[in-house]
């Protein structure tokens, strides 16, 4: 079931004039999960809550078939170059290690330094299939590609936490990703 333009609009949160969210967080979660039950309260939160301008953008995943797991993932999967090497991940972490003034990155930095992980698991999309093509054609990189959590993932490789424990994310599945046949 494709959600229409209209259904996508009530996944957004009620915003006050600034576009600050004026609805508590948890009651945001359990409005959304009437309409997408197959989605975690942590992830809509994370996802939807604080990035509710992504919220259109994303919506040709198909929200109603996608499939959340959460796994317990080491060292080497956090090594992957999708992760490790990811652009935007290997920028916010460069910053970091130059002695960012971000209050954003040092709380994730105190966080971290203190539970040898992150606050919330990050968002990664399962594209094991190299299928998943963006509608604007941006492909997603293989086997996996994170989607929410760059901050996170940043912080972790910048401070080394990722090679001594086990951490938490959430994998995103699709039943079925189309297939994009690439023009010659």
């Amino acid at each position: 079931m494709t959600l229409s333009k209209t259904d996508i609009s009530h996944l957004e949160p009620i915003l006050d004039e600034l576009d600050n969210p004026i609805e508590f967080s948890s009651e945001y979660a359990r409005r959304v999960q009437e309409l997408l039950p197959n989605l975690p309260e942590s992830v809509i939160i994370q996802w939807f809550y604080d990035h509710y301008h992504c919220i259109e953008q994303h919506a040709w995943l198909d929200y109603p078939s996608l499939r959340f797991k959460l796994a317990t993932v080491d060292a080497d999967f956090l090594n992957l170059p999708c992760l490790s090497e990811h652009e935007t991940v290997v920028q916010y972490r460069d910053h970091f290690l130059q002695g960012t003034d971000s209050p954003r990155m040092t709380r994730l930095a105190s966080y971290i330094e203190k539970s040898g992980t992150w606050p919330v698991p990050p968002i990664i999309i399962d594209n094991t299939g190299d299928a998943i093509v963006s509608p604007w054609g941006l492909r997603y990189s293989a086997p996996y590609d994170l989607l929410e959590g760059h901050h996170r993932m940043a912080v972790l490789y910048g401070l080394g936490k990722h090679k001594h424990k086990n951490h938490q994310v959430w994998l995103l599945q699709r039943p079925s990703a189309p297939i994009t046949l690439e023009r010659k």
